[in-house]
Parts: C-alpha cells; structure tokens; sequence
C-alpha cells in the first residue's frame, strides 16, 4: 500500500494563536484570492446543486469571504457567516461596513425580489436592509443558535477539522438543514497516496509543497470521516469523494 504524503502540522512556535489569525487574514482575504480561489469555489457549488437556496450557512467562515461571494451572486438569498473566533467575526463584519457604507444603493433605490420599492435614502435604512441578507456572528458549532431547518445550503471549507466536538457539531450541522438542503464539507487529502501527491505538486515550489503537507496532516483520513459520519447517524444520506488533493463530503436532506 502507497505511503501517505503528509508530515506533521503545527501553528508556527514563534506566533501566537492571534497572530497567526492575523496572518491568517492578510494572507487569504485579498482581492486576488477572492477572484481566482473564492469565487470559482463558491460558484462551483451552486452549479453543483438542483435549486437556488434561500438561506445559506458559511460554518467557519474565517475572514467571511466565502458568505460575501454568496451574497454577490444570489442577491435575495440570506447569508450568514458563523465562526468561533472574534478575531475573524470583528474582521468579516469590518470589511462588510466599509463596503456597505460605499454602496450607493440607498441613493437611487434598491430592487428587492425583483421589484423596485421605495427608495431607502438614509444610509441607516440601508444598512438596516442588508442585516436581512448578509451577516457575521460567533458561535459554537456543536451548539448553533438556530431553530431546526433554518438552512437550505451549509457549506464547512477546511473547517471540519478544527472542529472541538466533531459529533456534536455533525448532529447539529444536520439539525438546522432544511428537508431538500445539502451541506458540502471540504477538506484536504490526507491519505493521498505519494506518488499521487508527487505528481500534482512536481512544479510548485518547494516551500509550497511542504506548507501543503502540513495542512494535508491537519485533515482526517477517510475511514475517520466515516466514523464520525456513522456516529452521527448521517452515513445513509451521505457521500464521501476525491479529486486530486480535495476531499468532499456531501450530505443530503432528502426526507
């Protein structure tokens, strides 16, 4: 049987947990990442499913990129951003005021479900209005502060596994699924075989190759993802596939 690829995985010795947040940030919230990583990510997904959902649920959704991409291209959806950090939420949240702030919408008129409705000429009411379309709050994910079925779309990118209570927060993930909805968990690779690995990563360069690694290491194989998944109860209405380095988990509410 072919060796796994990955090596150990630790935050740096030499930052703190804030400060890697912080780099965290500045490294991954850009205008660039969002174009060629974010938005591809996110309009794949919707590509990907049969419906338009109306309640979307980004579960550590970090600096809030993803949530903020949702909003862009489904304008009458609500997206909500949930993450147990304050570094990242007072993040997410500062970068959603400044853009709203910048909007001109409330100056000429909004258009709601496809209708055009009083102009709201204060900025407060505008403001007011988009609460209702898009917003960052924390929150535990073993324990989320929403009534059953809120949500027709979750989506966890690289979150499962910094998850503290994996089971809970499956049955919880679940629990605020609408009948119909689908939650899509991304995660790296980790029991990618090495010649596999070698052969996508030939021409990234070395220092790539190694930080890719660790954060391979950081994942669950998937033999770790089906017990949890069959802990859960959720092993009948759910999928696991590869491609590559990617690994996705799909769930489905289907009755």
């Amino acid at each position: 049987m072919p060796e796994n690829a990955v090596l150990g995985c630790n935050l740096s010795k030499n930052l703190s947990f804030s400060q890697d947040e912080e780099l965290y940030i500045a490294t991954s919230d850009t205008e660039i990442k969002m174009k060629n990583d974010y938005a591809p990510f996110v309009d794949k997904i919707l590509t990907d499913i049969s419906y338009v959902p109306n309640k979307v649920l980004d579960l550590g959704c970090g600096p809030g990129y993803i949530t903020r991409r949702i909003n862009e291209v489904l304008p009458n959806c609500f997206a909500l951003g949930v993450d147990k950090s304050a570094t990242m939420i007072n993040h997410a949240n500062k970068v959603l005021r400044r853009r709203l702030e910048d909007d001109c919408a409330f100056q000429s008129g909004i258009e709601i479900n496809g209708a055009m409705h009083a102009k709201l000429k204060d900025k407060a009411a505008y403001l007011s209005y988009c609460d209702f379309r898009i917003k960052y709050i924390i929150a535990d994910s073993a324990n989320l502060p929403f009534g059953n079925f809120s949500f027709d779309l979750i989506i966890l990118k690289g979150t499962f596994k910094c998850l503290d209570d994996k089971l809970n927060s499956l049955k919880e993930i679940y629990r605020v699924l609408s009948y119909g909805g689908e939650v899509f968990i991304y995660e790296f690779r980790k029991d990618i075989p090495e010649d596999e690995f070698n052969l996508l990563t030939k021409d990234m360069k070395p220092q790539k190759v190694n930080l890719l690694k660790r954060k391979l290491n950081c994942s669950l194989d998937i033999p770790e993802y089906k017990k949890y998944l069959f802990e859960a109860g959720l092993a009948g209405c759910s999928e696991i596939k590869t491609d590559g380095l990617d690994l996705k988990i799909r769930i489905s509410k289907n009755c």
